[in-house]
């Protein structure tokens, strides 16, 4: 079981995000994808789950081509879950009610969300600390507590793999951080995978086993984190001259 990435080449337009980029995301790992704004981190993520442009070799989703999840799409919805970089909601709706969306793959046509859905639901809520809130309407709240709805909405639909757009935009540091830990603890306990674009590299090397670099150009770099964030590679991925502080317990990188 794993999503496997087998000589993908991705553009947009004239720019190549990604050339021959193979890799295997296994459940129980936390992935990173770094790089620069526009280096395509995004749309690689997305192109995981874009079943009608998949090529039948490229995207392997637990042993089958993404193209052939094209007339089982709640099964794939059950397999692959996406945190958008931004989400609008466009009908009125509760906290709770928002966040019971993610159990539409589980149920069959014009059918109602059981108590069982609703308890997964709250202890998702629960979670990301917004249960007080659970009949709040959803165009009251703030951009943090909106950003922690979409992940409760993401934990509801409890796929294998967690494919997370900057699941940390608009957090505050405790809201960051919270939320990173429990992404952690989610994927060691219960052997999923967790698949990250993230800006910052000291939190993916706090919490992540591997990361992806885009450096752009079609230049990729794929293994341990311990192996890949260090000076070199982060300044050649981000351009600009970085320094590393560290003490007995922590290593941090800063621009220089």
């Amino acid at each position: 079981m794993s999503i496997q990435l087998n000589r993908l080449t991705l553009s947009i337009g004239n720019k190549k995000i990604c050339d021959d980029l193979t890799v295997e995301f296994n459940p129980g790992e936390f992935w990173a994808i770094l790089g620069i704004n526009g280096v395509g981190k995004s749309t690689l993520l997305h192109r995981m789950i874009a079943v009608s442009t998949a090529m039948s070799d490229e995207i392997i989703i637990d042993d089958k081509s993404l193209f052939n999840y094209r007339q089982h799409r709640k099964l794939l919805a059950t397999k692959v879950g996406l945190l958008l970089q931004e989400y609008e909601y466009n009908f009125p709706c509760s906290v709770l009610e928002a966040t019971l969306i993610g159990r539409h793959p589980y149920l069959s046509q014009w059918q109602w969300e059981s108590n069982e859905d609703i308890k997964i639901a709250e202890d998702a809520l629960k979670q990301t600390d917004l249960l007080d809130l659970k009949d709040r309407q959803v165009n009251t709240l703030s951009g943090g507590e909106k950003r922690r709805l979409n992940l409760a909405t993401l934990l509801t639909q409890d796929p294998l793999y967690y494919l997370l757009d900057e699941p940390t935009n608009h957090l505050d540091l405790k809201a960051q951080i919270n939320t990173l830990n429990s992404l952690k603890k989610l994927i060691n306990d219960n052997n999923k995978a967790g698949i990250m674009v993230i800006h910052d590299a000291n939190l993916a090397n706090r919490y992540c086993d591997n990361v992806l670099m885009l450096f752009g150009d079609g230049e990729w770099a794929a293994g341990s984190a311990a192996s890949l964030i260090n000076t070199a590679n982060l300044e050649r991925l981000y351009g600009c001259t970085i320094e590393k502080l560290s003490n007995e317990h922590h290593t941090i990188y800063i621009p220089g």
